[in-house]
């Protein structure tokens, strides 16, 4: 932040203003005393021990991005196939009680394309950092559910690999 009003004279943007807010809460996960999707589905006591893999949950994780957010969803696989909607209590379930259609998203980066897509357009070092931070702190959020949850499949692009499909007319990417 300090150096995104350093480059701006004070001036921050909403859209960088609320990807950072979210990437600063994101690295809070697990100091805070809040309860969240990501410390819920790394909880061992919310698993169904008699439905583990491996002693793990089976999930599926998939990335989207649109206008709005980037999100990263945990699907349960259950009897063999990614569910979107589990019923309550649902005995198949690798989880005691997980529903992804009423949990929503594991993780919600709003405002991320409007910032990918400022850079291009016009952007400084500060918001690609800001890009890279979020490319980053994503990738490590679906590398700790690798290690702690048996993950089946994994579908959709990273950060960066929406930042390389909004750039216009190069193939090279600043986004390491």
């Amino acid at each position: 932040m300090q150096l995104k009003k350093s480059i701006n004279f004070g001036d921050v943007s909403l859209n960088f203003q609320t990807v950072y807010n979210k990437l600063a809460d994101l690295e809070g996960t697990f100091v805070d005393g809040f309860d969240n999707n990501i410390k819920y589905l790394l909880n061992s006591e919310n698993w169904n021990p008699a439905k583990l893999v491996d002693g793990k949950p089976q999930v599926a994780l998939k990335t989207r991005m649109d206008q709005y957010a980037f999100e990263l969803h945990c699907f349960p696989i259950i009897r063999d196939e990614a569910q979107a909607v589990v019923i309550p209590n649902e005995p198949s379930s690798p989880f005691r009680e997980y529903n992804p259609a009423t949990f929503g998203p594991v993780l919600k980066i709003n405002g991320l394309q409007d910032l990918i897509n400022m850079m291009h357009r016009k952007g400084d070092d500060a918001d690609m950092e800001l890009i890279k931070y979020a490319h980053m702190m994503t990738e490590q959020l679906i590398g700790l559910f690798t290690h702690k949850l048996k993950v089946e499949t994994q579908n959709g692009s990273s950060v960066k690999g929406f930042f390389t499909e909004l750039e216009p007319e190069t193939n090279e990417s600043r986004v390491n």
